[in-house]
C-alpha cells in the first residue's frame, strides 16, 4: 500500500544539502537553494524521504529528526519516522508517530493510508478497516480508486464480501484500469457464488495484468466447480 515518491525538487534539495555542512552554508544563488532557505523542514523531510527509498534508514532517521528540531509538528517528518519504525519493527513508536502525524494536518490521507497498511500487518484488520473508511471519504486524494481497493481487501479479511464487492466495484468506477481492483472483485464475486460474473472480472484482471499465482487458483477452482456442476 505504501507509495514513495523523489520529485525533481527534492533531487535538487538533495544536492543542495550534500555539498555543505551547516545550514547557514545555503546561502547562494539557486532556486533550489532559495526554496531551501524558506522552509528547511521541509527540505529535510524531502531527503528523509529520498534516503528512504533508498533503504538508507540512518540518514534517513537524521533527516526527520531535523526536520522536527526545527519544527515539532512537521505532518511529512512524523510520518517518515513512523515508517522508518514500522520497518524496524518498533510498533509501538510507528503507531505513536502515524497517530501524531495525523493529528498535525487533517486531512492526511497517504499517512492515514500508510497508517492503515501497518495496521494491517498487525493484524489490527478492523482498524485498518475503519482507517481506510475515513481516507476514501477524501474526494480530492488523487489514488482514491486504490484506497478503495485497499478498502476491498481489508473488508475481505474481515470475511465481509458484501462490503468487499461495494468497495472494489467502487474502485473500478473510479479507476477501471487498476488490476488489483478487478482480481479483488473476482474474488468476492466466487465467494458470492457469482461465477459468471468472477469469470469475466478474472479475464479482465489478466489482461492488464498478466496471469499470476493468485489468478490461476481462482481461475482453476472457477473451472473445477463448472464441470462439477456439469
Amino acid at each position: 500500500m505504501i507509495h514513495l515518491r523523489c520529485t525533481l525538487r527534492t533531487l535538487l534539495v538533495i544536492t543542495a544539502l550534500l555539498t555543505v555542512t551547516t545550514l547557514s552554508g545555503c546561502a547562494s544563488q539557486g532556486s533550489s537553494i532559495a526554496s531551501f532557505e524558506e522552509s528547511p523542514s521541509t527540505a529535510y523531510t524531502q531527503l528523509g524521504m529520498a534516503y528512504l527509498q533508498r533503504d538508507d534508514l540512518e540518514r534517513a532517521q537524521q533527516a526527520f529528526n531535523r526536520a522536527i528540531d526545527i519544527s515539532a509538528n512537521d505532518p511529512e517528518a512524523l510520518q517518515g519516522l513512523a515508517l522508518i519504525y514500522q520497518r524496524q519493527g518498533e510498533t509501538a513508536s510507528a503507531d505513536q508517530y502515524f497517530q501524531r502525524a495525523l493529528s498535525a494536518r487533517t486531512p492526511f490521507t497517504q499517512a492515514r493510508n500508510n497508517y492503515a497498511a501497518f495496521l494491517f500487518s498487525q493484524n489490527r484488520i478492523p482498524q485498518a478497516c475503519e482507517q481506510l473508511e475515513q481516507a476514501t471519504s477524501d474526494l480530492r486524494y488523487e489514488r482514491r480508486a486504490q484506497l478503495f481497493a485497499n478498502l476491498g481487501q481489508c473488508r475481505d479479511r474481515l470475511g465481509d464480501h458484501v462490503a468487499a464487492l461495494a468497495s472494489y466495484e467502487r474502485a473500478i468506477q473510479l479507476d477501471e484500469r487498476l488490476p488489483r481492483a478487478w482480481l479483488g472483485l473476482a474474488r468476492a464475486q466466487y465467494q458470492r457464488q457469482q461465477r459468471d460474473a468472477a469469470r469475466v472480472s478474472l479475464e479482465r484482471y489478466v489482461r492488464l495484468a498478466g496471469a499470476d499465482d493468485e489468478s490461476t487458483q481462482l481461475s482453476r477452482r472457477l473451472d473445477g466447480e463448472a464441470l462439477h456442476d456439469g
